[in-house]
Parts: structure tokens; C-alpha cells; sequence
């Protein structure tokens, strides 16, 4: 996106105005209160807060991951000295996954969950040196961490579910898109080094914990699913304008043929 860089938005899983709409407020749930701040204080200065703090926590990260050797897959710095402590300042809560899942005879070892109850939403972290969409040299889990976020919501009731290696950052809906991904992604290196405050705003908005369900129980009526709904509707009254205005055309080159002079043959 142009104006958010940092900002990707694939597989129509929010509409092309759903981030202007969430910057100024113009969707549900974007008042100070639905965020569990305090009703005197400013949305635009808590996310500054936020901001703050977290570019400090990034900025120890960076330093952490420099002394490893490049042989090491940084999987507990980037959990435990990056992105636990930034999504805490989101509002995140997350538990460890001792287990993995188990689905339809098939497991999933996603790390953590977005709350105590069993049924939150999942958050998939990998460390730093793991791209999102490859397979673990060691091969295991069986799939790229992506994909693996998105079978598992595509075989259960969750509807959200997060996926990051701390430099990127991914929010997944469950799809029927088999060829084509469909995610919402925040490059978190670009945000903090080029210190990009309105993108930042952006994932504040729309990911911050209350904008997710407690439990898949509650998935249907959670915040993003009233966006991307909001999206849906949208594409929808764009497309019925489209084909309405292709009938209008063709309805008008016709006659425009009918009208003229020399049409003895139509």
C-alpha cells in the first residue's frame, strides 16, 4: 500500500479502504474505551506510547540477535526478548502450547495461544531466521509456518490466528482459497527502523488483543470479523455496480446499432 508501506494487504481479507476507515475511526469498536483505556485518555497517544516502547524493545532485540552466531535459529530470543513483550503492549496475554494439536489426524505444533482458554485464537511464533513461507531446514514442523496456521484454521473453528518470526508479522483468517493466500501482513523491521508511525497505527487498530475472540466460541462476532465482513459487503456492492453499469453499456451499444441508418442487416 502506497501510503502504508509496511502495510500488505492479500487475498481481499479487508476491503481497500478498511485502513483509511480504521484510521479515522470510521469503523466500530475504534472509541478509546474499546481498547480498555480510560475515556480521558487519547487514542492517538496511547498508540504513540505504545510506539515508543516498543521501538526500545526492538531496538534490544536487534542487539540480542547480533551476538548469535548465524548458525543459531534465534527461536527463544525472538519469543521471549521481542515479540511476547511486544504483543503484551497490545494487550496479548499468550500461553505456551506444551502440546501440539491434534486435528483430524494430523498434528500442529503452533507455540502459543492468545489467552488461558484452550480455545484462543493461535499464535504461531518462529524465530527470526525462519522465513514464514519455508519449511524448517530440519524439516519439522512438516510445514512452513504459514501453512501451518492456515490448515489449522482451515480444519477448526477458529476464524483468526496470528503467525510471526519478529520481522514480519502476519494476521490469517480461515479461507476456502486454496491457490491464492490470503493474510493481512505488518513488516515490523520496516516500522521501527524507518520509525513509520501511521502504519504502525494501523496494526495497533487492528490488532490489538480486543479486536480478536476470546475463544472460537466467540469467533463470528469478534471485531475483524465484522471488518472483513464490512469487506465482503463492500466488494460486493462494488461488483453489482460494475455488472450494472456493463448492462447499461451494452444496452447502449445495441440501440446505438439499431439506430443506424444503415442496420438493415441487424
Amino acid at each position: 500500500m502506497s501510503l502504508f508501506p509496511a502495510v500488505r494487504i492479500e487475498g481481499g481479507l479487508l476491503g481497500p479502504d478498511t485502513v483509511e476507515q480504521l484510521l479515522a475511526g470510521d469503523l466500530p469498536g475504534q472509541k478509546p474505551k474499546d481498547f480498555g483505556l480510560d475515556g480521558r485518555r487519547s487514542l492517538t497517544d496511547e498508540i504513540a506510547s505504545v510506539f515508543a516502547d516498543a521501538r526500545a524493545q526492538w531496538e534490544v532485540f536487534q542487539r540480542r540477535l547480533e551476538r548469535l552466531p548465524d548458525s543459531d535459529p534465534p527461536t527463544s530470543v525472538t519469543r521471549d526478548a521481542w515479540v511476547i513483550p511486544f504483543l503484551s503492549l497490545l494487550g496479548y496475554e499468550l500461553r505456551y502450547n506444551p502440546r501440539a494439536y491434534e486435528v483430524d489426524g494430523l498434528t500442529f505444533a503452533i507455540s502459543h495461544r492468545a489467552g488461558e482458554a484452550e480455545d484462543a485464537p493461535p499464535v504461531h511464533i518462529v524465530g527470526a531466521r525462519q522465513e514464514l513461507g519455508r519449511v524448517a531446514p530440519a524439516g519439522r514442523p512438516r510445514l512452513a509456518p504459514h501453512s501451518l496456521v492456515q490448515e489449522f484454521l482451515n480444519r477448526t473453528e477458529h476464524l483468526w490466528g496470528i503467525v510471526t518470526n519478529g520481522l514480519i508479522l502476519r494476521l490469517l483468517r480461515d479461507t476456502t482459497y486454496v491457490r491464492r493466500q490470503a493474510y493481512v501482513e505488518f513488516d515490523l523491521r520496516q516500522i521501527f527502523e524507518e520509525q513509520r508511525f501511521a502504519d504502525f497505527a494501523v496494526l495497533y487498530r487492528l490488532l490489538h488483543r480486543s479486536r480478536l475472540p476470546r475463544s472460537s466460541r466467540e469467533a463470528q462476532d469478534c471485531l475483524l470479523e465484522r471488518y472483513h465482513q464490512h469487506a465482503v459487503e463492500q466488494g460486493g456492492r462494488v461488483r453489482e455496480r460494475l455488472r450494472c453499469g456493463v448492462e447499461e453499456c451494452i444496452k447502449r451499444l445495441a440501440d446505438g446499432f439499431l439506430a443506424h441508418p444503415k442496420n438493415a442487416e441487424l
